[in-house]
Parts: structure tokens; sequence; C-alpha cells
């Protein structure tokens, strides 16, 4: 007997600074459709109907023209995705939070609902690609965000150890994902 699908709220992380870039990423253009990395990666969220989307960005960062704006998460962009991560959930209605980058040009929808079908209403996520986790392809269950703020105030940012470490990583399903070019990312100018 297979159960319901869960709830979510849903984040696309834009608010990196692109230094390897030399351009804010997320208004660079998609291949195939040809519109901003955030709108792509929002329209791909939009499909699968989360209860509400966000974009978490630099208080500093002019984000491309978008065809529906959703809610703004501010930070300061000192704190990496973990910021993202725990300022979005403040404000989602969901016990579970998509998280997913804007430099992600080939992530697929079909991916991501792997990763809501492996959830529970106490478990979470996370892809793991021939890489390894991939921290920022991951459905974030609310149950894991005190050890989240905790890491954040300690300022242990670095995700990849964060949700393998005994606190976290009984919150997360992994889900294997074989194609690596999923999860390639564009970091510099060479990526595209």
């Amino acid at each position: 007997m297979s159960t319901a699908p869960i709830d979510f709220s849903a984040v696309v992380l834009a608010g990196g600074h692109s230094r390897r870039m030399g351009t804010d990423k997320a208004a660079l253009r998609h291949p195939r459709d040809g519109q901003s990395l955030l709108q792509h990666q929002l329209g791909l969220l939009a499909s699968l109907e989360p209860v509400e989307c966000f974009v978490s960005a630099r208080h500093d960062q002019t984000l491309p023209t978008l065809t529906a704006p959703p809610p703004r998460i501010d930070d300061d962009g000192t704190a990496g995705p973990l910021g993202g991560i725990v300022g979005t959930f403040a404000q989602a209605t969901t016990a579970h939070l998509l998280v997913i980058a804007v430099d992600l040009p080939f992530l697929d929808a079909a991916t991501l609902q792997r990763l809501r079908g492996a959830c529970t209403a106490t478990t979470g996520a996370i892809a793991r690609s021939p890489h390894g986790i991939e921290p920022l392809v991951a459905i974030y269950p609310r149950i894991a965000i005190d050890p989240l703020r905790h890491a954040l105030h300690a300022q242990q940012l670095g995700l990849q150890r964060l949700l393998q470490a005994p606190a976290l990583a009984p919150h997360f399903h992994l889900v294997e994902c074989a194609d690596a070019t999923v999860f390639r990312n564009w970091n510099a100018p060479d990526d595209l």
C-alpha cells in the first residue's frame, strides 16, 4: 500500500556571490528554453505543485525579472546555502522544504519526484549522485531544523559533513541517482 505524497514548500537558493562565474548565475540563460536560470528553476518547482515557493537571495542582489515573483527570503550572503535553508524554514508553512540550487540547469522533475516519494511525515530525502550526497537537491524535514539552526549559529556551514552527522543523518533517506549530468552545476564560464 502506498502513502500519499507529502505536501511541501520549495525554495530556489540563488544568493551565491558567483565570483568564479563573474556574473550572477540566476540571470544566466537556460540552454533549452532561454529563460533565466532562476525563472527556469521556479518553473521546475511549480510543475511539482508545492504548497508555496520561495527564492533565497542576498538582500543586495538584483534578481532577473520574473513572470510571477515568489516571496523572497533575504540573507546577508555570509552563511551560504545553510543560511537560505534556515531562513526559508522560518517562513515556510509545511513540514518539508524542497531545496534546489539555481545553478543546476539539467535538474529534472523526475529526480525531484523520486525525492518526494522517499519522504515520510518525519523524514526527508537527499539525492546521492556518483559524486556523493547532493545537499542542494534535497527535501529537508522540519524535524531537522533545530540541528540546522544550531550549526548555523555555530558557523558550521558545510552541508556535506553536517547532513552525515549523527544528529541529522537519521532524518533523511538517500535516493540513489546514477545520472551525474542532472547535478552538473555552472560555477565558471568554462561550465557553460
